[in-house]
């Protein structure tokens, strides 16, 4: 009986610890959160986290994602932003830059990116920002980039 009671508690703490946004599921706006992610429905915005973000293979995001170590199963038009690792599994499909000291693209991956190592400061890395870009056949930015544009992310 113990050795049930303990099945269970483990997997509630594995459950309390990751975000999942199940197929299906559509939502337009950033989305942040102190846990684990795991998208397998549609995100229109921003995913930010301290930890990991796994785009399943029914994923899809439009937006940028900010996280510790990231794992690409699904479909991600955006900048990635990550600390650690960024896996890209044979399914994934990716349009955007990958910021990442680590870098894994599996055989078949369909990746239209740009790869950059970010700069270390310490424990934190800076990257360039994408907040002043123009977007897209909207308004166009006639300014001078200095190219020294950056963000901080933190642990």
């Amino acid at each position: 009986m113990w050795t049930k009671e303990r099945k269970i508690q483990e997997e509630m703490e594995m459950a309390s610890a990751t975000s999942v946004f199940a197929p299906g599921l559509s939502i337009k706006g950033n989305v942040e959160a102190s846990s684990d992610i795991r998208i397998e429905g549609e995100i229109a915005g921003d995913v930010t986290t301290g930890r990991k973000v796994i785009v399943g293979v029914s994923g899809k995001i439009t937006g940028n994602i900010k996280a510790s170590e990231v794992c690409v199963m699904g479909e991600v038009l955006g900048d990635i932003f990550v600390q650690d690792l960024a896996r890209f599994t044979a399914e994934a499909r990716m349009k955007g830059n990958v910021y990442s000291g680590k870098i894994e693209i599996e055989s078949g991956a369909d990746m239209e990116v740009t790869l950059s190592k970010p700069k270390k400061s310490g424990a934190n890395f800076t990257v360039p920002s994408t907040e002043n870009q123009a977007k897209p056949a909207e308004n166009k930015d006639t300014s001078k980039k200095t190219g020294k544009e950056m963000v901080k992310m933190d642990h």
